[in-house]
């Protein structure tokens, strides 16, 4: 039953479209523009074919905020106000850039698995025994006929759980980002921690407190929240599909910027740190 769901599943949006979108992996995570792009086509497949994948969604709005906040380091950087010392913004981008770069790495793979119906072909080492077990639950949970919004939420904490595992020790403490780590539990400190912003959303979305796995699930499924709802959701996404993401804040109302990519150019970024796009490197505590 779960095989043939999830044959179901690639038969309405087309094998030959999502096999060439898994092929496109490096392609689209070249940066972060192509990365939060890229989820939104894909939510948008899964929505004009459902059951739609909110996690994608979230996927693309927390990436456009990440996005946005890669123009401010740069808009720092330029001001050159000696507040911050630039290796120290520079690693802060650095930080962002890995982590946005490894989440999608991992999920594109998995997610597109799951809608060509090849969940079973995930292969250890590329992908976790976590995320690997919650498509099977799913999918078996799915052909079971379960109710859809509990089926729904279930997948959205197991995928937040497993990204935020994915840059747990890869990124968040890893020691080549000591000094990003430093600033942004500085920034919290003094109240200046930077929230998510959701559009057509009542309020921001705070961690309060980055280096805290549970304290940033918490917050995707905070997230998650404020889009469970079917019309928030709706109008969530007709705003993104309105404002195509450049890595400005100007959509939400915020201060004109230079451009993610005239900021920060994919040769640049590599020139700052030739591992920034390598692949994950193993870690035993998430296998």
């Amino acid at each position: 039953m779960v095989e043939t769901v999830c044959s179901e599943a690639s038969g309405r949006i087309g094998t030959a479209r999502l096999a060439a979108l898994l092929d496109e992996l490096d392609a689209r995570n070249v940066d972060n523009v192509a990365r939060t792009e890229s989820y939104l086509e894909l939510y948008a497949l899964t929505r004009a074919h459902p059951p739609d994948l909110p996690w994608l969604l979230m996927a693309h709005l927390v990436s456009r905020n990440a996005g946005a906040l890669m123009t401010e380091i740069a808009a720092a950087l330029n001001r050159g106000d000696g507040a911050i010392a630039p290796s120290a913004l520079r690693e802060s981008f650095l930080f962002l850039e890995r982590a946005n770069h490894l989440i999608f790495f991992d999920a594109w793979y998995h997610v597109l698995h799951h809608l060509l119906g090849q969940s079973a072909e995930l292969r250890p080492g590329r992908c976790s025994q976590f995320v690997r077990d919650a498509w099977a639950r799913h999918e078996a949970a799915r052909g079971a006929g379960q109710p859809h919004l509990a089926l729904e939420r279930a997948l959205v904490r197991d995928l937040v759980t497993n990204e935020q595992n994915v840059i747990e020790r890869r990124v968040v403490h890893h020691p080549r980002f000591s000094n990003a780590r430093a600033l942004l539990a500085l920034a919290e400190a003094l109240g200046q921690e930077t929230p998510v912003v959701l559009p057509c959303a009542r309020a921001p979305i705070r961690v309060g407190g980055f280096a805290f796995l549970d304290r940033r699930i918490a917050a995707g499924m905070r997230i998650y929240g404020a889009m469970a709802d079917r019309a928030a959701r709706d109008a969530m996404y007709e705003w993104a599909r309105r404002h195509p993401h450049d890595g400005s804040w100007a959509p939400w109302g915020g201060p004109p910027r230079p451009r993610l990519r005239e900021a920060w150019p994919a040769p640049a970024v590599r020139a700052l740190w030739d591992g920034i796009h390598a692949p994950p490197e193993p870690d035993p505590g998430w296998p």
